[in-house]
């Protein structure tokens, strides 16, 4: 006797991701995104000074790469004769010639 059975599949359930939620009650009621949502806000200033919002450490300090880690991931910025002017428990002021910005995740 053959019993044949019917290749199961769960039902993975489909939740909505919390960055979704988040990002939506940030819109709801006009909070900045990038606080509700753990995220980092940056502001550069030509290609000399860079403000990281909302970061989480230095992994990584030298005069040609500086690494920031953020709730995002890892920031990679990369130049010349590059310090770290100010730095709070808020924001990080990076100063120098700065040829180039990575995201790393």
């Amino acid at each position: 006797m053959s019993v044949s059975r019917k290749a199961g599949k769960k039902k993975e359930k489909k939740e909505e991701p919390k960055a979704g939620i988040r990002e939506k009650l940030a819109e709801m009621l006009e909070l900045p995104k990038e606080i509700v949502m753990n995220i980092p806000k940056m502001t550069m200033i030509g290609n000399k000074d860079l403000i990281i919002e909302n970061y989480k450490g230095i992994i990584e300090y030298e005069s040609n790469r500086i690494r920031i880690n953020t709730g995002a991931g890892i920031i990679k910025i990369t130049g010349d004769l590059m310090t770290i002017k100010e730095i709070t428990s808020e924001d990080i002021l990076v100063s120098g010639n700065i040829s180039s910005l990575e995201f790393l995740k």
